[in-house]
């Protein structure tokens, strides 16, 4: 039976999360004293029967035409005015609220996006409205190709249908609610990337901003959400949002594209060494963490001295001579159950030069016991996957090639296979792999 890596939810970390320095120009994840999840008391129970008698249609939508579905939602949004935020922070009424937005017009989001701008930082961290807000960004991503093309309006839904004349008012576009949604949480991200519910709206925030592919919702190898958030959808009878456009590369507004590398580069200088080195380990923080490292290797700044990277590896980058201290915990993360995901995430981002530093200090002389264990053969793999070129390779197949038969006997089979795939890659080795063989 072949090996499946351990799941980044499972199991403790070796390492301690120090919550890092208290310096006002850094940013540090001791905040849960000072901010608390939004709470707006109990939901009336009329509203919420009314609204759960409202959730059959939500489940099936099929209405007989479009004017019955335009006012059928008008209605919802109407009986709930005044209590908005309070629903997404129940349980219920979360749940309904998302199924409520897939079938709403893009002005009905919009306006919705615009009232939690209220108590934006208290609502990413509650355990319902997150989920809420998550949705709303999906739907964001989805209208922001429309929005660059003007087709959308400023007018609420069923005006023109029903010929009536209706007032106009003007909501934030969804680039300009996009916008000040990263202004208000750039200063807290550290504090962000460590909360369970928030960490996964950062991940689907910058998706939306590089305008990069969000995964298939619907399959749970790929999904954004965690295991347990793709429970809870699967839980509440909620349908993933799979729009054709999310699943490839969308066109982004310059504004957009320019607070991404705002953001970026704040939070690159503002996140302290404790706090970058605690991430690569922490469950809830480590996605986000890997999803910043990719974007900023996109953009040519991954390596760069006292970069974000640099801080993870204890200055590796900036000065890879011999450090005991950094020698001990990098090899620990090696056979971390979260550190081993970070690393095998440095391995597929670095430059030829960083990878040979890596394996020069910490995999050479010890691939053959590092491929037999359960965790860092994972990495090992990565390692062996992402030879950058024949010298490289040649190198790592010298070492490893003695041992290629035991770890076929041993169920070891990931690790023979990235090797060959490197050989067929780099057109280089394969006479000693098949030799070994």
């Amino acid at each position: 039976t072949e090996y499946t890596a351990p799941p980044m939810d499972s199991g403790d970390s070796l390492f301690y999360f120090d919550t890092g320095s208290k310096d006002e120009n850094t940013m540090n994840v001791d905040k849960e004293d000072k901010i608390s999840p939004a709470s707006y008391g109990l939901v009336n129970p009329d509203l919420q029967s009314y609204l759960k008698n409202c959730e059959t249609m939500l489940d099936d939508p099929k209405f007989e035409s479009i004017e019955d579905r335009i006012i059928f939602v008008n209605n919802v949004y109407e009986e709930m005015k005044g209590f908005e935020l309070q629903l997404t922070t129940d349980h219920e009424g979360s749940r309904i609220l998302e199924k409520l937005f897939r079938i709403s017009s893009e002005y009905q989001i919009r306006r919705f996006f615009s009232l939690m701008r209220e108590d934006t930082i208290r609502l990413v961290i509650h355990r319902f409205s997150s989920h809420t807000i998550q949705t709303l960004l999906l739907l964001s991503a989805v209208a922001l190709e429309r929005e660059a093309h003007g087709e959308t309006s400023d007018l609420a839904a069923g005006a023109e249908i029903e010929g009536e004349d209706e007032v106009r008012t003007k909501m934030p576009t969804f680039e300009e609610l996009l916008l000040e949604l990263v202004n208000t949480l750039t200063p807290q991200w550290a504090f962000l990337m460590a909360n369970e519910y928030a960490s996964h709206i950062l991940r689907v925030l910058l998706l939306v901003l590089a305008g990069n592919p969000i995964e298939d919702q619907s399959n749970p190898k790929n999904s954004i959400k965690s295991k347990r958030s793709a429970k809870y959808v699967e839980d509440r009878n909620g349908e993933p949002i799979n729009h054709p456009s999310l699943s490839i590369q969308r066109k982004i507004p310059d504004s957009l594209t320019e607070a991404l590398n705002q953001l970026l580069k704040t939070t690159d200088s503002s996140i302290n060494d404790l706090v970058a080195r605690g991430f690569t380990t922490s469950r809830v923080g480590s996605p986000v963490l890997q999803q910043m490292l990719v974007l900023q290797s996109k953009k040519g700044t991954l390596e760069q001295p006292g970069s974000l990277l640099d801080k993870c590896l204890l200055n590796l980058v900036s000065d890879p001579t011999e450090n005991a201290r950094r020698d001990s915990a990098l090899k620990l993360m090696i056979d971390d159950i979260v550190g081993s995901h970070f690393l095998q995430k440095v391995m597929e981002l670095a430059s030829p030069k960083l990878l040979q530093t890596l394996f020069e200090r910490y995999f050479c002389g010890r691939l053959s016991v590092l491929s037999m264990h359960p965790i860092s053969n994972f990495v090992v793999q990565s390692l062996l996957s992402n030879a950058k070129n024949e010298r490289q390779l040649k190198t790592m197949i010298a070492e490893i090639q003695p041992t290629v038969g035991t770890l076929l006997f041993k169920q070891r089979p990931g690790v023979v296979r990235a090797l060959l795939d490197s050989c067929i890659r780099l057109r280089a080795g394969s006479v000693e792999i098949m030799n070994a063989l």
